[in-house]
């Protein structure tokens, strides 16, 4: 094992080795410094979970991570504890994600192929051109992130269905919550496959029924598990989306319909570019699932019949239908399934089946070890993705200078406040601000004066003198959650600008404190109150089980 780990960390090292280097690159979604430092911020302000950011939306702020996974991010947070930089805290949850998906693919492959096919399967998932897309061409971490846990759940739950054993349950629940952490939209397009892979795997144990009534509830209870460790993200996301606008993210460039893919995009061009998708064959970024990720699992099916598959026959079959069925799924031949199921639409890209395809077509392809156990061979495979598609894994641009004071200042910095000013708008405000924020607070009638206390991402507090009757307009979008305190009596009847969403208050001559909170809803009291129960269990189960382990270690 130990053996195996090291050798792989040598073959996805050209995967990740630009990350190593100090400065930063250039990406499509160049907000991930930016989406790090908010984080921070909540940490800070003792908001968590973070919910509100205030940069963004251009200095009035938004309900980002009330909607946006925030997994990646908050595997990056120790490391800024630590007093990395944010441009380098990125990299670093770059340099891990390759390492996770290495790692998990590598055991899954092995359960099934054994230690050579494990490594093939792992090397051939992290050399996938498009793995390759997600990260250094579009910036897409959350979906790049997801991607690490196709394997994990893949084999958590083969675990647990095969061994029974009750450990299996808590690992299959952290596996399916980490990927509902990631990325939502490849959460949409993994269910239904995870649901067919534990269906598959039922079948094959169909024998004892007591087992399989067991393998059941032990299922249904890792699902439950899984949505309590992630309810604190999940619930808001399915009950508050009617508080955001989301037309956005389906609408314009948006629309599913203009980005299918042809064959040859797939199978034939690689087409390498750092451009963006557009209607048609000729989009300036590639879209291809691989040589060797399509011509290995060929050669596999040509072997079906051999004796050597004698007992994963029907395993290579389904991995290659799965694979097929994606391809399907990316090309305009499936538009009528996209238009009777209109929740796909919130995909955006038809593309983003890609990842169900590379993962399944690298997963089947470490089969090839069991038809040809020889080290030589499989090195020769290996040493030929990596001269094929190794060169892909770099960014389009380097600067080696950049450091996080250049990227928050200036021009950079007004990019990063407006970029995606669209993403989760209040729906109280139309249409996203002209111009940047100013102050803090406008005062719209009457004279006055104010001074600013505090300002935190979850709490705000100011001193106001008003020499007349007048009315002041605070900077911050309105969003369920925020509470407003006059003089230490909270303010229940105040208005709301109808063209821009900021809450506006009318107040007497004098002095005046105003002071806005940001709290939880109900549906977050409880999303929060379900994921604290949740973890709590896991980790006093973890606690226990290395308490067993070292108990064992000494008797």
């Amino acid at each position: 094992m130990k053996k195996d780990l090291f050798l792989l960390v040598l073959l996805i090292f050209p995967a990740f080795a630009w990350l190593l280097q100090p400065g930063y690159f250039s990406m499509h979604d160049d907000l991930q410094s930016m989406r790090q430092y908010q984080l921070d911020k909540c940490f800070t302000d003792w908001q968590i979970p973070c919910r509100w950011v205030s940069d963004l939306g251009y200095g009035y702020g938004y309900p980002l991570f009330n909607y946006y996974p925030p997994l990646p991010y908050l595997i990056g947070q120790p490391f800024r504890a630590l007093g990395f930089q944010y441009i380098d805290v990125v990299k670093i949850i770059g340099i891990l994600g390759f390492g996770i998906t290495a790692l998990n693919m590598y055991l899954l492959g092995r359960e099934f192929w054994g230690r050579g096919g494990g490594l093939i399967s792992s090397v051939f998932y992290t050399y996938a051109p498009y793995h390759s897309v997600d990260f250094y061409v579009r910036g897409a971490i959350n979906e790049f992130w997801a991607m690490a846990f196709y394997p994990l759940i893949f084999w958590t739950t083969y675990k647990l269905i095969a061994s029974q054993k009750p450990k299996w349950i808590s690992f299959a629940s952290l596996s399916i919550a980490a990927l509902m952490l990631s990325h939502n939209p490849m959460l949409m397009i993994f269910a239904p496959v995870l649901i067919l892979w534990c269906l598959f795997w039922l079948i094959k144990f169909r024998s004892v029924k007591s087992i399989v009534y067991l393998t059941i509830r032990n299922l249904s209870l890792s699902a439950l598990w899984s949505l309590g460790l992630a309810a604190f993200f999940t619930l808001p996301v399915l009950f508050e989306t009617k508080f955001v606008s989301v037309w956005t993210l389906t609408s314009g460039y948006f629309n599913y319909l203009a980005h299918f893919l042809d064959v040859r995009q797939i199978f034939l061009n690689i087409n390498w570019g750092y451009g963006s998708s557009e209607l048609g064959p000729n989009d300036s970024m590639s879209f291809a699932l691989g040589f060797l990720h399509w011509i290995i699992p060929i050669l596999i099916l040509l072997f079906i019949f051999s004796k050597k598959f004698i007992n994963r026959k029907s395993l290579i079959i389904i991995l290659a239908l799965i694979t097929l069925g994606a391809l399907f799924m990316s090309h305009s031949k499936s538009t009528p399934i996209w238009l009777a199921l209109k929740p796909l639409e919130f995909l955006q890209f038809p593309w983003r089946f890609l990842t169900l395809a590379v993962f399944t077509a690298s997963f089947l392809s470490g089969a090839i070890a069991m038809v040809i156990n020889k080290k030589l061979f499989h090195s020769i495979i290996l040493v030929l993705l990596i001269l094929l598609n190794g060169n892909y894994f770099r960014p389009r641009e380097w600067f080696p200078d950049m450091t996080d004071a250049k990227k928050f200042s200036g021009k950079t910095w007004q990019l990063l406040v407006t970029s995606g000013i669209f993403d989760y708008l209040p729906k109280w405000a139309p249409a996203p601000p002209a111009d940047a924020r100013g102050s803090e607070i406008n005062i719209t009638f009457g004279q006055g004066i104010f001074s600013p206390l505090l300002f935190k991402s979850n709490r705000q507090k100011y001193l106001i003198t008003m020499a007349t009757l007048g009315s002041i307009e605070l900077q911050t979008y309105y969003f369920p959650g925020w509470k407003y305190y006059l003089d230490n009596s909270e303010i229940t009847s105040y208005k709301l600008d109808p063209l821009l969403g900021r809450p506006q208050f009318d107040l007497t001559p004098g002095r005046h404190e105003l002071v806005a909170v940001f709290g939880n809803t109900p549906i977050r009291t409880l999303g929060n109150s379900l994921s604290f129960i949740s973890w709590t269990l896991i980790l006093g189960i973890m606690i226990a089980w290395m308490r067993k382990l070292r108990l064992g270690m000494w008797i």
